[in-house]
């Protein structure tokens, strides 16, 4: 996956910091299930999305105490296929957030992974730093360890306009058991989600991230990416 160097949100130290998780083609076991990082960084996930096509999404984040964590909202992203190269690769057009919360729209050549990952992982840690505390390396490098070691995958059923398709819903908990658990305030047990399926554009079909705390009166919240127009049965 390409490094997205000038894509909002920062994203491209994420970028870096997920690169070469997943295993080589050489090295891949046919015999084995489908490892969680082959699925969400190796995988060409915008070959089955042409030109002209955007990929719309809803970002919706939800608070218990909106006067600690601000107001919850709702709003789009979306990523738009402006050209196809002679590789295959994609021109694409990234625009986060509308109005007052809208990120200048990032263009971004050579592409075969969906930006809609990045975007969702370097949200992802950002935000629990922002609650948790500690320094974003290692953070990034717990997440990473997470989901190259300790990722589960089960499989779901996903409805796209009038049939259903597979996918698999990839979970981890980075922070659980972490050596430094007992300086996160009590958010070790954030649960973040991704459910996937090569039968989707842009094989991305939702991407959660839930802030869960031990101490049931701290404030808790969920950020939640959902394609447009696809939804999970079961």
């Amino acid at each position: 996956m390409k490094t997205f160097a000038t894509i909002a949100l920062a994203a491209s130290t994420i970028c870096a910091a997920f690169a070469g998780l997943a295993p080589t083609a050489a090295a891949a076991d046919p015999a084995k299930p489908v490892a969680a990082t082959d699925m969400l960084f190796e995988r060409r996930h915008l070959d089955n999305v042409p030109v002209g096509q955007k990929l719309a999404y809803r970002f919706d984040r939800t608070v218990s105490k909106p006067d600690v964590l601000g107001r919850p909202f709702a709003d789009d992203i979306t990523i738009d296929i402006k050209k196809i190269a002679d590789d295959k690769t994609r021109e694409v057009a990234i625009k986060v957030f509308t109005g007052e919360r809208a990120r200048d729209v990032q263009v971004i050549d050579g592409m075969t992974g969906n930006p809609i990952l990045v975007v969702f992982l370097d949200r992802s840690v950002a935000s629990y730093m922002a609650v948790a505390g500690g320094k974003l390396p290692y953070l990034k490098e717990r997440y990473r360890a997470a989901l190259r070691d300790r990722a589960t995958v089960e499989p779901v059923t996903v409805k796209l306009a009038d049939k259903t398709v597979p996918g698999s819903r990839i979970t981890i908990t980075p922070y659980s058991g972490d050596p430094n658990a007992s300086r996160m305030q009590g958010y070790e047990n954030s649960r973040f989600q991704m459910v996937v399926s090569d039968a989707v554009p842009g094989h991305f079909v939702e991407l959660v991230a839930s802030y869960e705390n031990t101490n049931k009166d701290a404030p808790t919240f969920v950020e939640r990416v959902a394609m447009v127009g696809a939804e999970i049965v079961k």
